[in-house]
């Protein structure tokens, strides 16, 4: 009687065992939810980009302006909306050689510093489109 017990509290502590490594290993490779919503993405840095042209470059300042600014195809549904001009800060280790007047971009953004009412926002990342 007593090797039952023991067989069965062994058994028992290796099922509560392997129930454990099997809900880590799930939570591990489940696919994370993404959201459509432009807020949500807004939210995660570098997810949120922008496209538009060159308009100006300020590199005593950091900052090129860009006009034409619209939401990038994968960051919005719908029709493109044309959202004006804006004032971008490039990285810190952009170079201004890359981008004259007239050379599309897109613009990789920090949403902490997306600032609809003055129309300036800090760029993550800062490329020229093909």
């Amino acid at each position: 009687m007593k090797n039952k017990t023991n067989l069965f509290l062994f058994g028992s502590v290796i099922l509560i065992l392997l129930a454990v490594a099997l809900v880590a290993i799930l939570d591990k490779t489940a696919p994370t939810s993404s959201s459509t919503d432009v807020r949500a993405r807004a939210g995660t840095q570098n997810t949120l980009k922008l496209i538009g042209v060159v308009n100006a470059v300020n590199e005593t300042n950091g900052t090129v302006q860009v006009t034409g600014v619209q939401f990038a195809d994968a960051n919005r549904t719908g029709a493109a909306q044309n959202l004006g001009d804006w004032m971008v800060t490039a990285p810190a280790a952009f170079n201004f050689a890359s981008v004259s007047p007239g050379t599309a971009v897109t613009i990789g953004i920090d949403a902490n510093t997306f600032n609809i009412a003055s129309h300036a926002v800090t760029a993550i990342t800062l490329t020229p489109r093909n």
